[in-house]
């Protein structure tokens, strides 16, 4: 057996949390050294309490480390251990990072400066529309949108992510064959076809009140930078700006409405500095990667109760955040026309102001 083998068994095992994995290692230059019986009195000399190691000892053995691999092989699992070349290279530098990684999916998205997204479980229309956008253009542009499968923001940069390359990477608090919230079975397979879903939970391991937080440092330790779409003054949002805040990672807010609550975290990290995210490109500039080629899908224009002019500059428009000085370039209109036509969609509530002077047609 190979050592990231054993390390793979040793992980699985009730009972064995991280800190017992680092005593072990700490006394085990090998682990398969584990695999010489009997190893119990010298895994509990380790610092490991004494039924614990009887219990190792006693499960782990080259039929079992097998049958895991069989195991995982016959589901599309990939673990990927601390030893393996296919662990996340930015993640190797964050606080504790994970022993063992199950993965469904695209492996090589792992291996790429990528992005995390994440934000309120609640977001206002605006931040669901941005987070999309974001994910949209991230992905367009070969940089995976790390997120969190949760309900809100998260699922929005996913599907955002899905509509272009399919780069994201959801990290699941939660075993990969249980789906929280069940309401994201679909995106979870989604993302598993497409991208790759991650976790440092066993097959079957239930999601809990404790696993959500320590989620939150892998997502801030696979990507180089975060970026916060909104965010209430206490949310676990800022607990993955702050993971990336203490390892040297940027992070980025997206300005909100500062009558919103959700606005609060977002203006409480660009105070402290945190750096200001205007558009992805602005984004993507500060992170050293160029914008894609492909933008905002195309996707049919609904011109029911607009007028010609409107409907115009809406199928212009289509799902790009746009300026006006944009919409002159490709309309050929003057300014004068075109504010009265935006002042128009405005008030019909089908068009979006976006920071920047940006506008962006809403999304039913």
């Amino acid at each position: 057996m190979k050592e990231r083998d054993v390390l793979l068994a040793v992980h699985e095992i009730e009972g064995v949390d991280w800190e017992t994995i680092e005593k072990i290692a700490d006394a085990f230059p090998d682990f398969t050294a584990l695999l010489d019986k009997p190893a119990a009195a010298r895994i509990a000399g380790a610092g490991v309490p004494t039924e614990l190691a009887a219990k190792i000892d006693a499960l782990l053995t080259n039929e079992s480390i097998a049958g895991k691999l069989r195991f995982y092989e016959s589901r599309g699992v990939a673990p990927i251990t601390f030893f393996d070349t296919a662990y996340p290279p930015w993640l190797r530098y964050m606080y504790r990072p994970p022993w063992v990684l199950y993965a469904q999916g695209d492996l090589e998205l792992l291996q790429r400066a990528s992005v995390a997204v994440v934000g309120s479980r609640h977001p206002t229309a605006y931040g669901r529309e941005v987070a999309g956008w974001f994910g949209a253009e991230l992905a367009a542009a070969g940089v995976p949108v790390v997120s969190g499968l949760a309900r809100g923001v998260d699922s929005y940069a996913h599907a955002g992510a899905l509509r272009t390359t399919g780069a994201t990477i959801a990290v699941l608090g939660n075993g990969l064959n249980v789906v929280y919230p069940p309401e994201h079975h679909a995106l979870q397979r989604a993302i598993a076809s497409k991208g790759i879903v991650v976790t440092e939970y066993a097959w079957n391991a239930k999601p809990s009140k404790l696993t959500f937080p320590w989620r939150n440092r892998i997502i801030a330790g696979i990507a180089c930078a975060t970026l916060v779409v909104e965010a209430a003054a206490k949310s676990g949002s800022l607990q993955t700006a702050d993971y990336a805040l203490k390892h040297g990672r940027d992070v980025f807010g997206v300005p909100g409405h500062i009558t919103s609550a959700k606005s609060a975290g977002v203006y409480g990290l660009i105070r402290d500095g945190a750096k200001l995210a205007l558009s992805p490109a602005e984004l993507l500039e500060e992170i050293g990667q160029r914008p894609g080629t492909s933008a905002a899908p195309a996707r049919a224009v609904d011109t029911a109760g607009l007028t010609p002019e409107e409907a115009e500059l809406v199928a212009v428009m289509g799902g790009e955040a746009m300026t006006i000085d944009e919409m002159i370039a490709r309309t050929g209109h003057s300014f004068g026309h075109l504010h009265t036509v935006l002042l128009s969609l405005l008030v019909k509530n089908r068009i979006r102001a976006l920071p920047g002077s940006q506008y962006i047609v809403k999304v039913n």
